[in-house]
């Protein structure tokens, strides 16, 4: 016998050494003659591994299966050997895993989880090898050849010759630094755990008579790892690239079917009571969905396992039909780590962005999915019940759920249709099968909602922790640049009193196409700005980043010294901004909405009273200031708008189309506001479509046309050289080269300036 059993394992470590030997020799001469066909070999060669791993796998249940609790048996003399056997067998996966995925991505780390998680494991197990086999195949395999012995040899040294090649390729990338480290910890940690078996705590453990049902305590013990897991794996994955993600998920969910078909296998299939063991649960069947729709990217039938099974795996993780089972039973860990891989391995592929949070039409087809599989099983139970009573696929042929729901849910059963086909009795029951199938049509929908509410609540959550984060880091650049002086103060002392942007650019999104283009302008105190251009060509887009409604892409604006990015509340605080379509609070009186403005600017109540009155009377609100908002009229919320941007006497006032709507009298008076509020060294600056407004009260214009500043000029200049603004921006906006029609009314058209610089050009030709 101790012949027999030295040959077979001689003979074990021979197909071991040769499958090793072969790839290993195999991929470096390619590496040397031909390396772009590298990577084609070693996809060749994880696909083999896969392919032994597959059929080793379903040809029948591990031996170390069935010890319990570390107690030796026929198969295992001590319980240093089952601990050193079952480790084995769980890295085992771990490393198959890896190896298998490799080829196919191209991960920062799985160089790294490659030389230093699977080799180390396939090394280890070549030389205990033995006691490898006999965990999986008994010691039945060492009496006679045991195919399964044969394919664990086979894995084992293809794992291990895969693992040397592409550790000699990759050996550049094996250096990790600071953070990386802690990533490949965590990554090789995730990836050994994944693999831990369902029968690993039955094994190691005493049993216990605790039991998870009726939301008990160890009931709800179970249901953390479901909330847990996912949560954990987003926020270790979602700022990682997308190859990342996808490996890992892949990863995770082929990890999940190979526990799965710990029950599954060919015996299961092919034997007595194989009608009660196919894989048609609705649960069982997300199992086989999402590693196969993550691999080939089947989009459509992900949809399917998205709204249906998670909502299968949902109800069964708090209706578990796990019977009498303690809580270290391997049924328990098979049962709730299936139904953890069904429930949050979908809601994970889209919140990590792998597929597009569904539609209506992926919702749509997902339905028609599932009314047919629901028809399928109402066939299948009907007809294989004749062969085994206790068939129940999707429970639509117990009575497990009524059982859950009382007395009324049983009644539905009542309803009883039944006929034969020959020597069949197919027996159905409308109305319970029929209001299932209904009830579980609004579950989804509901489902659908909850999963658009919980994405938007984490997009939330992370927009806030991304700006939170930037601000940290805009404070720290800020702190750094004013080398000491206090962040109140102005970044730049010399721009004190101006309006400044410098090259400033605006990309909206990812778009080619940019709003604003190298913008370059500067407006000084005292001066009323005004800023011309046609529909889109980039005005809005300018005011809006100036008072910080909108990001600034590239470039920079200062207002009063103090720089819009870095320093916005303080930015901010300088301007008094009127919006071209204003919201207002309209449940609110006129004085208590500006009371409100002014209590955000920390405006005294003796300052803020002294403006509202003032600014009341000139508007003529007076009368009006104590009713709501919503009896005004449009040019009365427009006063109050301009009233609410004033009345923290602002250094730059900013209007965005002020007169739209506004009386003959109340045009003039804000424009008297505008020279007041210049006259005193503030800013305004303003855009209008009104040309004879701009030029009659402007100091200086500037054009914009197609996201850039054509032109600045000074208003003043070209009235005194009988330039009319009118003509001179229809020429720029049109990039024509018509020349400006000068003012009626200069002598002769020309103004006297002109007159001296045409004679002074004239005696220069003459010379």
């Amino acid at each position: 016998m101790s012949f027999i059993r030295g040959k077979m394992t001689g003979i074990y470590y021979s197909i071991g050494a040769f499958g090793a030997a072969a790839v290993i020799v195999a991929g470096l001469l390619l590496n040397k003659k031909l390396p772009t066909k590298l990577n084609i070999a070693l996809k060749v060669f994880s696909l083999t591994l896969a392919a032994a791993l597959f059929f080793r796998y379903m040809l029948g249940r591990e031996a170390i299966a069935d010890v319990t609790s570390l107690q030796p048996n026929e198969t295992f003399a001590v319980k240093g050997l089952i601990a050193v056997a079952f480790f084995q067998v769980w890295f085992a996966y771990a490393a198959e895993m890896l190896v298998i995925l490799a080829p196919f991505f191209k991960v920062k780390s799985l160089p790294a989880l490659v030389a230093y998680v699977a080799l180390p494991i396939f090394v280890f197990n070549a030389f205990l090898l033995p006691s490898h086999i006999m965990a999986t195949a008994g010691n039945a395999a060492f009496e006679s050849f045991d195919v399964r012995a044969a394919l664990l040899a086979a894995e084992t040294g293809l794992g291990l010759g895969f693992s040397v090649v592409y550790t000699i390729v990759n050996s550049d990338k094996l250096r990790m630094r600071g953070s990386e480290r802690l990533w490949f910890a965590l990554a090789a940690v995730g990836c050994i755990l994944a693999a831990f078996p369902s029968y690993g705590f039955h094994l190691m453990l005493e049993p216990l008579a605790f039991y998870p049902v009726d939301f008990n305590f160890y009931h709800r013990l179970m249901l953390y790892p479901a909330v847990i897991i996912p949560v954990a794996l987003f926020v270790l994955l979602r700022d990682k690239s997308f190859e990342t993600r996808r490996f890992a998920l892949m990863y995770y969910a082929w990890l999940g079917l190979l526990n799965f078909s710990f029950s599954h296998r060919f015996v299961d299939f092919f034997g007595p009571d194989w009608v009660t063991t196919l894989p048609l649960h609705l649960c069982h069947t997300a199992m086989y969905i999402t590693p196969l729709c993550l691999t080939f990217k089947w989009k459509r039938i992900f949809y399917f396992t998205y709204f249906i099974n998670v909502l299968g795996a949902f109800l069964a993780l708090i209706l578990p039909n796990t019977g009498s089972q303690a809580i270290f039973d391997t049924g328990i860990w098979l049962f709730y780590m299936n139904h953890y891989h069904a429930f949050y391995m979908p809601l994970l592929v889209v919140g990590l962005g792998i597929f597009r949070r569904p539609r209506w039409k992926e919702f749509k087809y997902s339905m028609i999915g599932f009314s047919v599989y629901f028809v399928l099983m109402l066939i299948v139970n009907a007809w294989f019940v004749n062969y085994n009573a206790s068939v129940d696929y999707f429970y639509l042929n117990g009575d497990f759920i009524v059982n859950k729901l009382g007395n009324w849910a049983e009644r539905t059963r009542e309803i009883v249709w039944s006929f034969r086909i020959g020597e069949l009795t197919f027996t159905f029951y409308p109305l319970y099968q029929f209001l299932f199938l209904v009830v579980y049509y609004g579950f989804a929908f509901g489902m659908w909602f909850i999963y658009e509410l919980g994405y938007n609540v984490v997009s939330g959550w992370l927009d806030i922790a991304q700006r939170n984060k930037k601000i940290r880091a805009d404070k720290l650049a800020l702190e750094v640049r004013l080398a000491g002086r206090s962040i109140e103060e102005p970044m730049n002392m010399e721009n004190t009193n101006k309006l400044v942007l410098n090259n400033f650019t605006k990309r909206y999104g990812s778009s080619d196409v940019y709003a604003v283009k190298d913008a370059n302008l500067e407006v000084c105190g005292g001066q009323i700005f005004g800023f011309l251009g046609p529909n889109g060509a980039g005005k809005s887009t300018i005011i809006k980043s100036i008072v910080g409604i909108q990001t600034i892409t590239e470039g920079s604006i200062e207002v009063c010294g103090y720089d819009v990015a870095t320093q916005s509340v303080q930015a901010k605080r300088q301007i008094g901004f009127v919006p071209d379509h204003y919201a207002l609070y309209e449940r609110l009186t006129a004085r208590e909405y500006i009371n409100y403005i002014a209590d955000l600017y920390e405006v005294s109540k003796e300052d803020r009273d002294a403006r509202i009155a003032a600014m009341a009377e000139r508007f003529e609100l007076t009368q009006a200031l104590d009713n709501p908002i919503r009896t005004y009229s449009h040019g009365m919320k427009q006063k109050v708008t301009i009233m609410a941007a004033l009345i923290h006497d602002p250094k730059v006032w900013i209007l965005d189309e002020p007169l739209t709507g506004l009386d003959p009298n109340s045009i003039f008076q804000v424009k008297e506001c505008m020279r007041e509020h210049a006259a005193a060294g503030n800013i305004v600056f303003f855009s209008s479509h009104i040309i004879d407004v701009v030029e009659r009260i402007c100091d200086k214009i500037a054009i914009i046309r197609k996201g850039q500043i054509q032109c600045v000029r000074d208003v003043h200049q070209m009235e005194a050289d009988g330039e009319s603004l009118e003509a001179f921006y229809m020429s720029v906006i049109n990039g024509s080269d018509v020349q400006p029609v000068p003012v009626e009314g200069a002598d002769s058209g020309l103004s006297e300036a002109k007159k001296r610089r045409k004679a002074r050009k004239g005696a220069e030709e003459k010379r």
